[in-house]
C-alpha cells in the first residue's frame, strides 16, 4: 500500500477544526446528544478529551483541575468512569456550564 504524505488522523484534524468557543460548544452538544441517544459515554469521553486537547495540554489541563494526568487520561481510555462532580470540574474549567434545556 502507497504511503499517503501529508495526512493527519481523524482526532487531529477534529483539534484542529475547533478554533471557536461556538464551535467547541457545538461539538460537546452533539456529543452529549449522541450519548442519550445511543447510551455510548465511551464516546462523549473521548469527545471531552479533543476539546481539552483543542483549548490545552492534557498535563496542563489535569494539573488545573487538580487531577493527575493519568486519572485523566483513564476517564478518556474508559479505564475509570467518573463522578458527576469531575464531569462538572472538567466543564467549569472549559468555560462551559451545564443546565438542561
Amino acid at each position: 500500500m502507497k504511503e499517503l504524505k501529508h495526512t493527519i488522523d481523524l482526532e487531529t484534524y477534529i483539534v484542529n477544526d475547533l478554533k471557536s468557543d461556538e464551535d467547541i460548544k457545538l461539538y460537546l452538544n452533539s456529543s452529549l446528544k449522541d450519548y442519550l441517544e445511543d447510551g455510548d459515554f465511551n464516546s462523549f469521553y473521548h469527545a471531552l478529551e479533543i476539546v481539552i486537547k483543542a483549548k490545552d495540554t492534557i498535563s496542563g489541563f489535569a494539573q488545573k483541575i487538580g487531577m493527575s494526568r493519568t486519572h485523566l487520561y483513564s476517564i478518556f481510555k474508559s479505564e475509570k468512569e467518573p463522578k458527576f462532580s469531575t464531569i462538572a470540574k472538567i466543564f467549569q474549567e472549559l468555560g462551559y456550564e451545564l443546565e438542561v434545556a
